[in-house]
């Protein structure tokens, strides 16, 4: 029976309860790179490795002291050069003169490892390919869901275009007469000789004058305004680091200190940009705190924005030109942070303009695809970010 044992095509281990290696056939030692005889009164736990070892302890060998077998484990062997063999063992206790012994069998099951993992992968390839096929008929139908909703937002903005159009020929040609004729002949009274108006009369007709002289020019930025949510952006390579040191030069006074950082190049419309940056200093310039000079920054850098901003779920980051204007002037309530880039919307009603500076820098923003927005606070100055495409 010796004989027998030892011409195993398998391996056999015999250890007893303290994990004590007492004999190993040969075909362990050959596996294992032993010579005959050197596993004999080794540990059971020198073999295995860690995570083998902790299983071993933890669920196999509680089974041996209740005299229970063990069936089909799965461990992972050491040899001398410490590589791993897998095996499948079986194990099962006896009593020997007296002494309690466990017998290990096992064999390795490299071939078995590999088919495990060739059905592992042809099942997760299997369920990739039925994901994607489901993944596929769900983007169809958002597509198809997408594209109908682009259609109907399509035909709104077509008639949102055509109402401005008519709206911009109103401006142009049945405001503009009207109000040129009142300006005319309230000049007209006011060139009278001396003694023709009372002064009453001389200051209600300069009143008319100054109101429809101011309603005309209201009338030229709204066609203005309309005109340009109309036009066609014609994009090329823009310099703004040009463009704002040219406008700073216009600002620049002894009451007014701008400072300007390096300022990064984008596709764009420069007439556009030059208008858009133009009113940005001028009210940076304007809203200045009484008998105290102005100071404004302007800082660009380029960062990682989504393209996506209304399609929730969608990502695509591109590089974006971040311009930042803070000033030191007298600032407003931040929660009214949006209104200000409302049209004709004027949050003091003293200082100069018609309040359609900052509506008109946020249509351009919009149409070059960027973003802008203000950040600011009583008395302590005003923050507006621009963020603009780079390409």
């Amino acid at each position: 029976m010796d004989e027998v044992a030892e011409s195993l095509p398998c391996g056999v281990i015999v250890i007893d309860t303290h994990s004590e290696i007492k004999w190993a056939n040969p075909f362990t030692e050959d596996l294992l790179g032993y010579g005959p005889g050197e596993l004999t009164g080794r540990r059971i736990d020198e073999l295995l490795t860690l995570a083998s070892r902790l299983y071993f302890q933890t669920h196999i060998y509680p089974l041996f002291t209740l005299g229970t077998f063990a069936n089909e484990l799965y461990l992972n062997l050491l040899t001398r050069r410490r590589s791993t063999v897998p095996v499948l063992l079986n194990a099962g206790r006896r009593e020997q003169g007296g002494e309690a012994l466990i017998s290990l069998s096992f064999i390795p099951v490299y071939q078995r490892r590999e088919y495990e993992q060739e059905l592992l992968s042809a099942k997760r390839a299997a369920e990739d390919a039925l994901l994607r096929n489901d993944e596929l008929l769900r983007l169809q139908d958002e597509l198809r869901r997408h594209q109908l909703e682009l259609d109907q937002q399509m035909s709104v903005l077509r008639q949102r275009n055509e109402e401005l159009e008519e709206f911009g020929k109103v401006i142009a040609h049945d405001l503009q007469e009207p109000l040129r004729k009142l300006h005319v002949f309230a000049g007209l009274l006011l060139e009278e000789p001396d003694g023709a108006l009372s002064s009453t009369g001389i200051m209600a007709v300069g009143g008319v004058r100054n109101a429809s002289q101011r309603l005309r020019q209201l009338v030229l930025d709204l066609q203005s305004y309309f005109t340009l949510a109309n036009a066609v952006v014609g994009k090329k390579p823009v310099n703004l680091g040009e463009i704002v040191e040219k406008l700073a030069t216009q600002f620049r006074t002894g009451e007014v200190q701008i400072q300007l950082g390096p300022l990064p190049q984008i596709v764009g419309n420069p007439e556009e940009l030059t208008i858009l940056f133009r009113h940005l200093l001028d009210n940076a310039v304007k809203f200045r705190k009484p008998e105290q000079a102005a100071e404004v920054v302007v800082e660009g850098t380029v960062v990682g924005r989504n393209q996506f901003r209304f399609t929730p779920d969608k990502y695509h980051y591109v590089d974006y030109a971040r311009i930042v204007i803070s000033d030191n002037g007298i600032g407003f309530d931040n929660h009214r942070r949006e209104e200000i880039f409302a049209i004709l919307k004027k949050l003091h009603t003293q200082t100069p303009g018609l309040g359609l500076g900052l509506a008109l820098a946020r249509k351009i923003v919009e149409r070059h695809n960027g973003q802008i927005a203000a950040e600011s606070e009583l008395g302590r100055g005003t923050r507006i970010t621009v963020w603009l495409p780079v390409e």
